[in-house]
């Protein structure tokens, strides 16, 4: 199958090198890494085992890249104004496009520009981070859930088809119906751990579970996510908030997106993690003190009008 990674860093990269260990042609769009990616390759060092593509394609642009079997939106949210200009140079008649982003309103915006049947969801949990250009370092997860952009069973059946496609590449996955079901999954992650570790001034996760105080707030943030997801008729797993806890406690020094991107100056991507969700939680009138008092917090932080 031909791929196209649109925003290679370091989890498009990851992802990206996974699918072509297992035999699928992919081509990987980048900015600031192409030239040191196209002389020295990719170099991924993976908890689930090193990949080494001394040759990978790398491009700067779409139209480098021409049409594809499945392109995989990897770049933040934040540059989703940009879907207009850089899908249709990858899309085909055939093509399918599925976002591995954070947060919550990117699969409707891609479907404003691919034919929304053809647009899917992908909830990755991963944790990696680029050590230098075209060196990914991978800590922690990786698994992914699929889901359609329409509910159908049409659409059921390609999310399918894409577990299919990342299982063969050594990623554990699932499919789903619903893509709001699985965004809430990992809202329960992003909200509560990206968020106070932006709210702190970008520390990592290592340095806020060194206080106390901060932890229990993280757990009360999550059951709140866990409640605004079943008013709006997603019921999680119960068992996730101790999972949550458990996983990111032992972490160590892992930076979230979020803070990493605020300490490099970068736009952070509030809207799709923070502002999208709180708009469907309080649609439905669920009662989030501990979040919302985040939001606030994170806003202010940012520099953002309350």
């Amino acid at each position: 199958m031909k791929i196209a990674i649109l925003g290679a860093g370091a989890l498009g990269c990851y992802y990206g090198a996974r699918l072509e260990e297992a035999g699928n042609d992919v081509c990987y769009i980048m900015r600031s890494a192409c030239r040191q990616v196209q002389e020295n390759g990719l170099h991924i060092h993976s908890v689930h085992g090193d990949i080494e593509l001394p040759q990978v394609k790398a491009v700067r642009s779409p139209e480098e890249c021409g049409k594809v079997d499945l392109v995989v939106v990897a770049w933040k949210t934040c540059c989703n104004e940009g879907f207009a200009q850089a899908l249709p140079p990858l899309v085909g008649e055939r093509t399918r496009v599925v976002t591995l982003q954070n947060g919550m309103g990117n699969a409707e915006q891609i479907g404003e520009v691919v034919p929304p049947e053809r647009v899917f969801t992908g909830l990755c949990f991963v944790c990696c981070m680029v050590k230098e250009p075209g060196v990914i370092t991978h800590l922690e997860g990786g698994d992914i859930q699929f889901a359609p952009l329409l509910p159908t069973e049409e659409g059921l059946v390609g999310a399918r088809e894409l577990a299919a496609l990342f299982a063969a590449a050594r990623i554990k996955t699932s499919a789903f119906l619903h893509t709001e079901q699985i965004l809430w999954c990992k809202l329960t992650w992003n909200i509560p751990f990206n968020g106070l570790c932006l709210a702190h001034g970008g520390i990592n996760v290592e340095e806020l579970f060194r206080m106390p105080a901060e932890v229990e707030r993280a757990r009360g943030i999550i059951e709140e996510v866990c409640l605004a997801a079943k008013m709006r008729g997603y019921p999680l797993d119960p068992d996730i908030v101790d999972y949550q806890m458990r996983r990111t406690a032992v972490m160590g020094p892992f930076t979230p997106s979020s803070a990493v991107d605020y300490n490099l100056g970068r736009p952070v991507e509030y809207e799709a993690i923070w502002g999208n969700p709180l708009r469907r939680a309080r649609a439905v009138n669920a009662p989030i003190p501990l979040w919302e008092q985040l939001c606030r917090e994170i806003r202010a932080r940012l520099g953002m009008p309350d």
